[in-house]
Formats: structure tokens, C-alpha cells, sequence
């Protein structure tokens, strides 16, 4: 994603800052390109695949309240920034995680790399607001990337669309960055992660939900300040990772070019349950996005988790409407994934070994 954005800088910026990037290719979206996808092979493999774990872990763990709390709580920027001075995940071993992900039978794995709150789980270039820089002082994904190296198990990044730490996207009349700034930082991330970490099998954007009322009703916190330049940054995506799926969590059809796989979240494809999906199912490649229990980050409250035979009928479901199924996990502060959700992936692994 990214001849618009800039490349990284060398070396850290200050802690809690952002590096100014200014992109400003991505003023006006090229039309006239033509669009790259993803490779046969890589499509293939994707397909093939069936089943992954998806992964949200970040500062939030810390609270045990969810990804959203920031925004859900209004906690001011200066106070949130504070968590990462208590994130140790002093029990964090990426190759545990890798473990799972086979033991349950999963093929590929896509983590947050930078969920909204604007945290970096990499050691980025373009923030200091990211793990390298608290006490853990590691970079998480690229750990997994290792582990992930030789297996099974293909990594795929989530990345936000948004930030609520980033000056360009929240403070722009304040910082007077202007929105092509967030923008080349985004490209810039993207960039570093398909050029630092060897092959991945997905990219994954969240973010921006054009049918969701909550732009319009919380403007200052969802509301982008302009394009994000997709057709950049699709291209670039598939330029430097040819093998590696495109998928855009926005809930709308028809798919752009570029985008290679139809999302939808927390329900099957064609069933609306959870209300915010598209009832329009296009004949490509899709997938089903699901939590275990009831939220996506930790929340130390939520024991409501489904069923094996749950999580078996659903996914089986899915793979008969030709979907994917990415399961979701949410690793506490310390770096360990809940033992419950151990259990059901172990569970589910050992069911579907039974059933080949």
C-alpha cells in the first residue's frame, strides 16, 4: 500500500510523537491505473486455507475492557498514552501462539498490528507510540513472523484505518498536520509491513463504514479527512506482496478494485444477524470474521463463549456458503491467550483431526 505514502525513516521517533509524511500522491486517487489482485497462487492458497485465528491484542488488554474503551470512555489522549508504560506481556511467546493456530487446525493467523487506539504491536518508524517502546520493548509481529516461518501458518496484518493518537487524523486544527500527513503515514505503515517481515498471506483493513451513522455522530473520532487512497494502496499491497489477499472491512458491495475478498463480520454470509452486514453475497471469495465469546479485544468480564459444536456448526456453514472462517482471540496483558478460548481451539482442532 503505498508509492503515495513515504518510506520509512530510519530510526524511532520520540515516544508518544508521529513522523511527518506527507503523501500527497494520495490527494487525488488515480483512476486511470490498472488494478492489480492478488496472485492465482495466493488466492489459491487463501481458498485452501479455509480456516484462521484472528488476533486482537493491544493496550486495551491492560484495562481488560475492550478495544474500544478509549472512545467508549472518552479517555483523554495523555491518559491512554500512560498504559504503555505498565505493558510487560512478560509471558508473550509468539511460537505458543503459532503452536494453537496448528493444534486447532487454523492455516493462517492475522493479528493488530495497529488497532485504533493508534498502538503499534511493530517496531515502526513512523510512531513512537508502539510496543518496542514500553517495558515489553519487543516487536511482537515481527516475532511471529519468525514463528510463523517454515509452518503452517501464514501471517496476515490487521491495520486500522483510523487513529486516535495520530496528530492528522484527530487533531488536525490543533497540530495544523493537514489530512494528506495521516495519510502518508498510513501508506508508510503498510509499506513497512510488506517490505519487513517476509510473506504475508493477508492484509486487513478496518476502519472506515460508510453505512455506520457513527462519522456523522462522532466525526472527530471516525470521520476520515479525505480520501485514503485505496487505489495506492491496494496497488502497492499487491506490488510488494503479489501472494497476499486484500480484504476491506467497510460492509459494502460491490468490491473496488483491488480488493480481493468480501468481509463479514461476526455472521454468515447472506444472514444479517448482527445487523450491520451486507445481505448482497458476491460470487468471489469471502469470509466470516467471529469472536468466541462476546468481544473482540480481552475483556476480563466476558465468559460468554460458544460452544464447540457451536463454533463447528458455524464454521461448517460458512465453508458451504465457499467462506472462510477467522476465529477470533484476545491474548490478555501478560501476552498468554485466555485458557477457555485455548481450550475450545484445542477442541475444535481435535474434532475436525477426527473427522479428515
Amino acid at each position: 500500500m503505498v508509492p503515495a505514502g513515504c518510506p520509512p525513516r530510519p530510526g524511532p521517533t520520540r515516544r508518544g510523537g508521529a513522523a511527518r509524511c506527507t503523501g500527497r500522491s494520495t490527494r487525488r486517487e488515480s483512476r486511470t491505473m490498472t488494478a492489480r489482485q492478488v496472485s492465482p497462487a495466493g488466492l489459491d492458497r487463501y481458498r485452501r486455507a479455509r480456516f484462521g485465528m484472528f488476533v486482537h491484542w493491544g493496550l486495551y488488554a491492560l484495562h481488560g475492557r475492550g478495544e474500544w474503551n478509549m472512545f467508549e470512555a472518552r479517555t483523554p489522549l495523555t491518559e491512554y498514552r500512560r498504559l504503555a508504560d505498565h505493558f510487560e506481556a512478560e509471558r508473550f511467546d509468539a511460537r505458543e501462539w503459532v503452536d494453537l493456530a496448528e493444534a486447532a487446525g487454523q492455516r493462517y493467523m492475522t493479528v493488530t498490528t495497529r488497532h485504533h487506539d493508534g498502538f503499534s504491536l511493530y517496531d515502526t518508524a513512523l510512531s513512537g507510540f508502539k510496543s518496542t517502546n514500553t517495558p515489553f520493548g519487543r516487536d511482537a509481529f515481527g516475532e511471529l513472523a519468525e514463528a510463523c516461518s517454515g509452518r503452517g501458518v501464514k501471517l496476515g496484518a490487521y491495520v486500522s484505518l483510523i487513529d486516535w493518537h495520530h496528530p492528522a487524523f484527530r487533531f488536525r486544527e490543533k497540530s495544523k498536520l493537514a489530512w494528506e500527513d495521516y495519510v502518508g503515514f498510513l501508506h508508510g505503515q503498510v509499506r513497512e509491513l510488506c517490505t519487513q517481515y517476509g510473506e504475508l498471506g493477508q492484509i486487513w483493513f478496518d476502519g472506515e463504514w460508510p453505512h455506520s451513522a457513527w462519522s456523522r455522530e462522532h466525526a472527530d473520532w471516525f470521520a476520515p479527512g479525505g480520501s485514503y487512497g485505496y487505489p495506492e494502496l491496494y496497488d502497492a499491497v499487491h506490488r510488494l506482496q503479489p501472494d497476499a489477499v486484500v480484504l476491506n472491512n467497510r460492509k459494502s458491495v460491490p468490491l473496488p478494485p483491488g480488493e480481493d475478498v468480501q468481509g463479514f463480520e461476526n455472521d454468515l454470509p447472506g444472514e444479517n444477524t448482527a445487523g450491520f452486514n451486507t445481505g448482497t453475497v458476491l460470487d468471489g471469495p469471502k469470509e466470516t470474521c467471529l469472536t468466541m465469546n462476546k468481544t473482540w479485544g480481552y475483556v476480563s468480564t466476558d465468559d460468554d463463549y460458544k460452544t464447540v459444536d457451536q463454533l463447528l456448526d458455524t464454521m461448517w456453514r460458512a465453508w458451504s456458503a465457499g467462506s472462510n472462517l477467522l476465529l477470533n482471540v484476545g491474548p490478555r496483558a501478560d501476552g498468554t491467550i485466555p485458557p477457555r478460548e485455548q481450550e475450545l481451539l484445542r477442541a475444535v482442532g481435535s474434532r475436525l483431526s477426527s473427522q479428515k
